[in-house]
């Protein structure tokens, strides 16, 4: 060993166990940095990528604007595409008696709207088209084959099909079809005046968006009406000036600095002790002629030795749990997530836990270094050396109400100052961080709107106020492979009714079993049953404008008379749009013919099982269009998938963090009181000399542990709560006007499990203790 700098190593390995602690909390603490950063860069990643897929990979629509004004601005350095894009001015074109949707766009922005050819090519001259692939194989079309598109007047023209583009979920859903041709090639297909064609711009890379967009409106003088940014994108990218998006920027920066705050607060907390638990080391060095400063450099060498060791194994951990999230993903979506990389590098996370576990190790080895430095050696030679002294006082702990233990636990919990700061503050910042994190849940629940049980593949949808599907067509439906579910509704809308809450316009719907299941899980008052079995009794979907009550009578005014109805039941939401001033009723078949007369199903929804694919929905197509050919066949599967997809991913997301930040709450607590515990063996020693019992040792230290939890308990949630109205003022009520309420679900779990931690990680320390003889405390 040529310097003392040597004894580093070799304290590492005398220290080993105790090392491995200190490495353990910095792993962690750059786990939860990395994970956390690592899961929200892939959440934007596969929001992005949803973005673009749904809506095209382009920063700003212009409308209204010249030709030369458009080169002006494709001849911009910031500008990475651009390009117009047109869309039919008249309405009514058809394909094989189905919906044509027809767009004009140039080759440029064919790929940022993804509309880039799978097959074959991009049209380039008049009279050839790209038709989405579900098209082409519904009409058994091939390239090069001419198709004959019915016009809006009447007429028909014919084309020839070049290139087939990947299908949209929207077009599925409406059981329509989209149909691409080159840009001013076509102009009796894709209208050319003003009003039906837009300029896409898209931005390079590290622009700043926003001036870019803000020069492009004054030097064209254009008005806000004729520039329409894609905000989603936008947000997504921090390009985005929109308000609330700012609001969101600010609650994802208070976020990111809770969870810096709670890795800096572990990380500093345990090598902290680590440092003072060998003071009496330092102080030999000092003895043995080390100056302050070498003691200094000594205890900022060991924090780098530490995190050289523990940063690169927080890193991995936290790498592998967002390869894990993201492989999950994958497998629930496959169709969906295909884009998602399965070992993407998140440079932002690793950065950040990098510099958190160094910058935080430094930090934390100065204030120990400095006290090091101060140590006596007289005092570090005698072994007159405690690392959490108490403070002195006059007065005796109060035994009066409680037990001598019990007093003389709370009396070291707060004798030290800093030492209830430290502690009570690792208790606090996990509560702050679970609450803050919390509010993810309710963002979930608001934003994104999960399948319901009763959301079907497949509608079959009656011509518009026609009610056409016979029960005889729902028996041949169910015989058809595959089909798991089927079950039809019959409607009649734009009732007048009157009641006690007032008049009202409604739409009546009924309901089969399977469908009356699905509504106890949405039933708040009454009972579904009741509207099963008994005619003219119906359920209600709740309503702050029109507050029905159980019991409440509705007068229904029909062509053949006026009926009453009686609610039965109440229900917190149902699976119809609501249109404004419009109620839904909602009874059994028999009460619906018994008010409304006997008439078709308006729609039937089939439900697919997990064998269902293309060929069951082509069988059903098959079968429906045999019978009425004017029957919409919506095809919902990839709609579906994709909301699906982002409930999943951002479910992921959500909870992945509150799971993390739970584990994280154990085991800093299990640590604090560890390290607390351990800190204060020696009073513990000379306790048991003068006659305590180990049975009273485990009460005093229980109550130690119970002040602590306490304040830590009460800091957090005086910080937490303030801090979840805030958020949830700015990301909820903002946007759709709920008001906050004390979300007491989340905190009885993190309160629960805080207190119960706090009292479990104190029997591991003390039947530790308990094994030791009473000299080897004393002498610790």
């Amino acid at each position: 060993m040529n310097s003392y700098l040597g004894l580093i190593k070799q304290q590492g390995v005398v220290n080993r166990k105790k090392n491995r602690i200190t490495l353990l909390c910095i792993a962690v603490a750059v786990c939860l940095v990395t994970t956390i950063f690592g899961m929200a860069d892939m959440e934007i990643r596969t929001q992005i990528a949803t973005t673009i897929k749904s809506g095209g990979n382009y920063h700003v629509m212009l409308k209204g604007i010249s030709v030369d004004a458009a080169k002006l601005i494709g001849s911009r350095v910031d500008v990475g595409v651009s390009g117009w894009i047109g869309s039919s001015a008249a309405k009514g074109y058809t394909l094989h008696g189905k919906p044509l949707s027809v767009i004009g766009i140039e080759p440029e922005m064919a790929g940022a709207m993804g509309l880039d050819p799978a097959e074959g090519h991009f049209p380039q001259k008049r009279g050839e088209v790209m038709l989405d692939r579900q098209a082409m194989e519904q009409f058994s079309f091939a390239l090069d084959t001419r198709i004959s598109v019915n016009m809006s007047e009447g007429s028909s023209q014919e084309y020839t099909v070049v290139g087939v583009y990947r299908d949209f979920g929207s077009l599925k859903k409406a059981d329509g079809h989209g149909l691409v041709v080159a840009y001013g090639e076509n102009p009796t297909l894709e209208g050319k005046n003003e009003d039906s064609r837009q300029y896409l711009v898209q931005f390079k890379k590290r622009t700043d968006m926003q001036s870019a967009i803000k020069q492009i409106k004054q030097q064209l003088m254009l008005d806000d009406q004729q520039v329409v940014e894609n905000t989603r994108l936008l947000g997504l990218i921090g390009q985005s000036r929109e308000s609330y998006l700012l609001q969101l920027y600010t609650a994802a920066g208070i976020l990111s600095v809770l969870v810096l705050a709670a890795g800096v607060l572990m990380i500093a907390s345990s090598f902290n002790m680590s440092v003072l638990e060998r003071t009496q080391f330092f102080g030999l060095l000092r003895c043995l002629g080390a100056s302050k400063a070498q003691v200094r450099r000594f205890v900022l060498l060991e924090g780098i030795r530490f995190s050289l060791r523990g940063i690169p194994l927080g890193i991995v951990v936290g790498t592998v749990i967002v390869w894990s999230a993201s492989a999950y993903l994958r497998a629930v979506n496959p169709g969906f997530f295909q884009e998602m990389p399965l070992f993407g590098i998140s440079w932002i996370s690793w950065m950040g836990g990098s510099l958190t576990g160094f910058i935080t190790v430094i930090a934390a080895s100065l204030a120990p270094s400095r006290k090091a430095a101060r140590i006596s050696p007289l005092s570090a030679v005698t072994g007159n050396l405690d690392t959490q002294s108490l403070a002195q006082s006059a007065r005796a702990a109060q035994t009066k109400h409680v037990r001598v233990e019990v007093a003389m636990g709370l009396r070291h919990a707060f004798a030290s100052p800093k030492n209830i700061m430290l502690l009570t503050g690792s208790f606090a910042v996990s509560i702050v961080l679970f609450l803050g994190f919390s509010i993810l849940v309710q963002l979930m629940s608001h934003a994104l709107i999960p399948l319901k049980p009763g959301t079907p593949d497949v509608s079959l949808v009656s011509p518009a106020g026609k009610a056409s599907l016979s029960s005889a067509l729902m028996e041949r439906i169910k015989v058809v492979p595959d089909v798991s579910k089927i079950y039809g509704r019959k409607n009649m809308s734009e009732i007048s009714t009157r009641s006690a809450a007032g008049e009202a316009s409604i739409n009546l719907i009924s309901y089969e079993e399977q469908q009356f299941y699905w509504a106890r899980k949405q039933l708040i008052k009454g009972s579904v049953r009741e509207v099963e079995e008994v005619k003219n009794s119906v359920l209600v979907v709740e309503s702050a404008e029109l507050a029905w009550k159980i019991g409440d009578t509705i007068h229904l005014k029909f062509p053949s008379g006026e009926h009453e109805v009686r609610v039965a039941g109440i229900l917190s939401s149902s699976a119809f749009r609501r249109v404004p001033g419009v109620f839904v009723l909602i009874g059994s078949e028999s009460t619906f013919t018994a008010l409304a007369g006997a008439q078709d199903y308006g729609a039937i929804d089939v439900q697919l099982d997990r064998a269902g694919g293309d060929d069951t929905v082509t069988a059903l197509r098959d079968l429906v269009v045999g019978i009425q050919p004017a029957v919409q066949v919506s095809d919902q599967r990839q709609s579906n998938s994709e909301v699906q997809a982002m409930f999943s991913s951002f479910a992921i997301f959500t909870y992945g963090f509150l799971v993390i930040i739970a584990l994280i709450t154990v085991f800093n607590i299990v640590n604090s009181m560890n390290t607390s515990v351990t800190g204060r063996i020696y009073h513990y020693g000379v306790m048991r000399a003068v006659g305590m019992t180990v049975k009273q040792l485990r009460r005093m230290v229980a109550a130690e542990a119970a002040a602590y939890a306490f304040s830590g308990c009460l800091a957090g949630c005086s910080i937490g709560i303030p801090l979840h109205y805030y958020l949830y003022t700015i990301v909820i009520t903002e946007r759709w006007g709920f008001d906050w309420e004390v979300p007491l679900d989340m905190l009885g779990i993190i309160l629960g499990l805080t207190l119960v931690t706090a009292m479990v990680s104190v029997i591991g320390p003390v039947k530790r203790i308990g094994r030791l003889e009473i000299v080897q405390m004393v002498n610790k």
